[in-house]
């Protein structure tokens, strides 16, 4: 089991405008048998990816298996726009810092 936290934070304050904390156990095969992951920073709160957990469990994760997996993490999520990011950029990096936290995560296993 390994896990990883990622995030994109603003400079000023330190908090994330987007990141990701991901949890990855894998199997004597290397198949992810379990995946928990978090976005932050995004959203008003802290939400769980569990859709694509489930695309994670029960493959190879390898970096085109993440990366497809984690394209689209933020869909679904009412997410914030402010002077630091738009709902796009926010939305474009929630899937950056999730294949980043996942790929670490899995490193670390």
């Amino acid at each position: 089991t390994g896990s990883a936290y990622m995030k994109l934070e603003n400079k000023a304050s330190h908090y994330a405008l987007a990141g990701c904390a991901a949890v990855v156990s894998l199997g004597g095969d290397g198949t992810c048998s379990s995946a928990s992951l978090v976005i932050t920073g995004a959203s008003v709160k802290a939400t769980r990816a569990s859709a694509v957990e489930a695309a994670l469990v029960g493959k190879k994760l390898d970096e085109s298996t993440v990366a497809a997996a984690t394209a689209h993490a933020a869909d679904g999520l009412e997410l914030l726009e402010d002077i630091h990011g738009s709902k796009a950029y926010r939305s474009q990096m929630t899937a950056v810092m999730m294949r980043r936290a996942v790929l670490r995560a899995v490193e670390r296993a």
